[in-house]
């Protein structure tokens, strides 16, 4: 039996941690031992996952490793502020390879046959600093968009060509990296898996929303941040309601939390769109949401693979999206 260490650096509600906690619940267990790797446990997903598979988390060299510095400056936290700074001198000064050495002696008991970093940016560097078989890299990221490795630039150059093969998620995602990194040779395309059957068994709960038969009901899911375009949204609906073709019973009800939260209040009251789009937080469950409306917008700026697109799709609601 292979065993198989998977890298994370958190479990946020996201892409990422869907895809994850798919895979492990549609993957054969009788032919893997597998461990999850979390370097912090912050986050609400990976919650449903089979019982024989362990998960273990990073020490407190690792608790800000999802953060950025902006982040924990706002915080006002000072142990938070003093892991991240600490962690980014290491980075910046190649300490970090010694330094991830002695925390995974702490962490890891097993040696493993595979491990998988996936996820951009850090994971990548825990991974390849480590002493598994064989070593994988999973892309999300689109790379001419958006480079998690853009501040250690020289490092991630010096660190990818060692992994035995890296994944994208998409053909745009490989051809975005290879126009930065040009790893041609070990890279190839796992498009993400749809659990079909979770979805549609999640989308017949019981929806919480009261939703009016005679309104447009429309749907955002994701994060509430820049690369989803949730502020082109709303302006793009305010064209619409001065151009007084914005139809009455219109409504926007969009579900997820992140950053650009109180941008997108002050958007909605300076527009005065109050009765045409609703920001509904973050929630566990989104394809009761999604089964009962009339249609799903994908607004994001860039989207390496819209999985929510396919979700939406798969229960049969009409789709609209950026071309990306």
């Amino acid at each position: 039996m292979k065993k198989i260490l998977i890298v994370i650096d958190e479990k946020r509600m996201g892409g990422v941690s869907v895809l994850l906690e798919d895979m492990m619940n549609m993957i054969n267990l009788k032919k893997y031992k597998i461990d999850i790797l979390c370097l912090h446990n912050n986050g609400e997903m990976l919650e449903n996952l089979p019982k024989n598979i362990n998960i273990i988390y990073g020490t407190k060299y690792f608790s800000c490793v999802d953060y950025s510095l902006k982040e924990v400056i706002k915080s006002k936290n000072i142990k938070n502020i003093y892991y991240k700074l600490r962690l980014i001198c290491d980075m910046k000064t190649g300490l970090i390879e010694k330094r991830i050495k002695k925390e995974r002696k702490k962490i890891l008991k097993d040696k493993y046959d595979v491990e998988v970093a996936f996820k951009d940016g850090f994971t990548a560097l825990f991974t390849i600093f480590g002493d598994s078989r064989k070593k994988v890299h999973w892309l999300h990221y689109e790379y001419k968009k958006t480079n998690p490795n853009g501040n250690y630039d020289r490092l991630f150059r010096k660190i990818l060509p060692r992994f035995d093969q890296i994944i994208a998620v998409s053909k745009g995602v490989e051809d975005a990296f290879n126009d930065v990194y040009h790893l041609e040779k070990i890279t190839n395309v796992i498009t993400n898996l749809i659990d079909t059957n979770k979805i549609k068994k999640k989308s017949k709960e019981e929806c919480d929303v009261k939703l009016s038969s005679s309104d447009l009901n429309v749907v955002g899911l994701g994060r509430l941040h820049p690369m989803k375009g949730y502020d082109l949204l709303i302006k793009a609906i305010y064209e619409l309601k001065v151009a007084k073709k914005l139809p009455s019973n219109f409504k926007l009800r969009i579900y997820g939390d992140g950053p650009e939260k109180e941008l997108l209040i002050g958007l909605i009251k300076v527009y005065k769109l109050e009765n045409h789009v609703l920001l509904m937080g973050q929630v566990m469950n989104p394809y009761k949401y999604l089964r009962n409306s009339d249609l799903f917008i994908l607004s994001s700026r860039y989207e390496p693979f819209g999985l929510v697109m396919i979700e939406a799709m798969r229960l049969g609601i009409t789709v609209i999206a950026t071309k990306n």
